[in-house]
């Protein structure tokens, strides 16, 4: 069920406004799901299965990832609502992989979070329109960030965001 399109991204089959290619190709996939896709982006592996039980507890479909090139594929190959991803990800810096999302997916939501303040980092994330959190995550301002993502079908459905 999460295998990914191939073929998506090939430079062959769109060089040029190749974005309504990549869009037509992955609406396949969005159609498939009732659920916002989330990529999670984080290498440490228990607070990526926790912050992963999270999400789909508030009705994401979470596409976790405990590397930078998992993260990568899963923005090149699915529809995605939003990307969370940690700054550090082993050598990697998770400001790439927002680079990526902002090509890929402009409407995207964009959440950069950290275990260490910094201002420079800080910055780059606002500066391109991500959430910057430091851990551990304030869920409550996660939560907000997010919210107009979900189907409405939560909602009538008695789905609680408090």
């Amino acid at each position: 069920m999460n295998e990914p399109l191939k073929g998506a991204l090939t430079r062959r089959e769109s060089p040029r406004g190749g974005r309504r290619a990549i869009d037509s190709t992955l609406d396949e996939d969005t159609a498939a799901r009732d659920r916002p896709i989330v990529v999670l982006a984080e290498d440490d592996r228990a607070a990526l299965d926790g912050l992963s039980q999270w999400l789909g507890g508030e009705g994401f479909a979470v596409l976790a990832c405990a590397t930078f090139g998992e993260a990568r594929a899963q923005l090149a190959t699915r529809r995605v609502a939003a990307l969370l991803t940690d700054i550090r990800l082993a050598e990697f810096n998770g400001l790439h992989l927002v680079q990526l999302a902002l090509t890929l997916h402009p409407r995207a939501r964009l959440v950069v979070f950290s275990g260490h303040s910094d201002d420079v980092l800080q910055a780059e994330a606002h500066g391109v329109g991500a959430l910057w959190l430091l851990k551990p995550l304030d869920l409550e301002a996660l939560r907000q960030h997010l919210a107009h993502l979900r189907p409405v079908a939560d909602e009538s459905s008695g789905h609680s965001t408090g």
